[in-house]
């Protein structure tokens, strides 16, 4: 479990919170979109990404592989995930979508703001959240979301400021959305999309 109860609180586990700083460990991904000519990216994304999912075919059809899996990654998995792909290839997968669809700058936007504003947004959330929609997430979730993402921006200010602050309203909004697919593919491909459309501002 990522989250209790405890006297009327919400109290966020080391494992849930564990989860989310290793997922900031993905940011050398639109890093590497960003830098890395266009050939070079590709040439690692998109082998890593048919890894990861041929791994997780394997341990959904290979029961060895499967008890091997969960020994390795199983603390910072949720339950959801013992049926379906992780969110971690849900992220490679909106990689390479992003990379080969988009403009650099919009497809590192899009994939950067994603990883910053998921990780604020399901903290403060868990933690402070009170004000719930009707999807179970919090306006204080979805307000730390587009405040992450600017303060990521500060620190590492590319692309405009225009863009930045859309592509954080966008991601902030699309995190509040119950969306059909996984917020890890959903969102950073909607959000490029949307970017893209605007690229010129």
């Amino acid at each position: 479990m990522g989250i209790r109860k405890e006297e009327g609180m919400t109290v966020i586990s080391r494992n849930e919170v564990l989860r989310k700083l290793l997922h900031v460990v993905a940011l050398i991904i639109p890093f590497g979109i960003l830098y890395l000519p266009g050939h070079m990216a590709a040439a690692l994304l998109i082998p890593l990404t048919g890894a990861a999912v041929a791994a997780e075919v394997l341990r959904q059809k290979w029961a060895a592989f499967g008890r091997l899996f969960s020994y390795l990654f199983g603390a910072l998995m949720r339950p959801i995930e013992d049926r379906q792909l992780t969110g971690s290839t849900y992220y490679l997968l909106a990689g390479v979508i992003c990379l080969l669809v988009f403009d650099k700058k919009v497809a590192y936007t899009a994939m950067a703001f994603i990883i910053v504003g998921d990780a604020a947004a399901a903290l403060i959330g868990m933690r402070f959240g009170r004000i719930r929609m009707a999807s179970g997430k919090s306006l204080e979730g979805m307000l730390a979301c587009i405040s992450a993402c600017l303060l990521f921006w500060c620190i590492f200010p590319f692309p405009g400021f225009k863009m930045a602050l859309a592509a954080a309203m966008i991601t902030g909004i699309l995190e509040m959305i119950p969306l059909r697919i996984n917020d890890n593919l959903g969102v950073p491909v909607i959000c490029g999309l949307i970017l893209q459309t605007w690229a010129g501002w």
